[in-house]
């Protein structure tokens, strides 16, 4: 299992000159510290009395009022929340969001940024985090894998877990999986995570557990 690149969505704002270079007559630019391999911002039309206003985001703009106009600022949370499968968490708002719900009786969620991916899977079955990964290690060669306990704090809980490491050449993965009961169901929290030099975690990934570990809890209905 392989992570897809994934691109995020960063707020509007950046600063671009263009200029044309008359040696090889192409369009060469300058950043101020942007990275451009980020998708561009989403633009917003705000609809007011039946004026519409086209705004970006954390850019003051002005609404009429009654011949006089107000300053206002649309402001994008940085975080969003998900809840589905009888949880709630939030995760960043440039992590990409994909689901899974063609069989009607299995659940699979994947919020996915550049390095850290988080896999939710819910089954109407008795599977438990040691049993999946037993399951995995075959399918990325137990040649090149490494399988060890683990453990992660959630709302002030420790909760064990299965972990998998996988090198293959220079590139390692790792995969974090933990178990819940749903009321008759099984939930799977899979965090995998590109590993850098050392074999040590990314950053991405320690903001989102540290994150997850924050605002996981089980919702209601679960």
């Amino acid at each position: 299992m392989h992570k897809k690149l994934i691109f995020g969505v960063v707020l509007a704002g950046l600063m671009y000159t263009g200029a044309l270079s008359a040696e090889t007559g192409k369009v060469t630019a300058t950043t101020a510290g942007i990275d451009e391999s980020i998708e561009p911002s989403d633009s917003y039309i705000l609809a007011v009395n039946g004026h519409e206003l086209r705004i970006i985001a954390d850019k003051p703009f002005e609404l009429p009022a009654n011949g006089t106009k107000i300053e206002a600022l649309l402001k994008v949370e940085p975080l969003k929340t998900f809840r589905y499968g009888g949880i709630e968490l939030q995760y960043p708002r440039h992590f990409t969001f994909e689901a899974d719900l063609s069989d009607k009786d299995v659940s699979l969620w994947s919020l996915s940024g550049p390095q850290c991916v988080l896999m939710i899977q819910r089954y109407p079955a008795d599977m438990n985090h040691k049993t999946m990964a037993e399951m995995l290690l075959p399918r990325f060669g137990e040649g090149n894998s490494l399988m060890s306990e683990c453990s992660m704090n959630l709302n002030g809980n420790d909760i064990a877990g299965s972990k998998i490491i996988t090198t293959i050449g220079e590139s390692s993965i790792s995969q974090e999986i933990f178990s819940f009961k749903v009321q008759d169901d099984s939930l799977l929290l899979i965090i995998q995570d590109t590993l850098g030099n050392g074999k040590n975690p990314s950053e991405e990934t320690l903001k989102f557990k540290d994150l997850l570990s924050k605002t996981f809890k089980f919702t209601p209905a679960g």
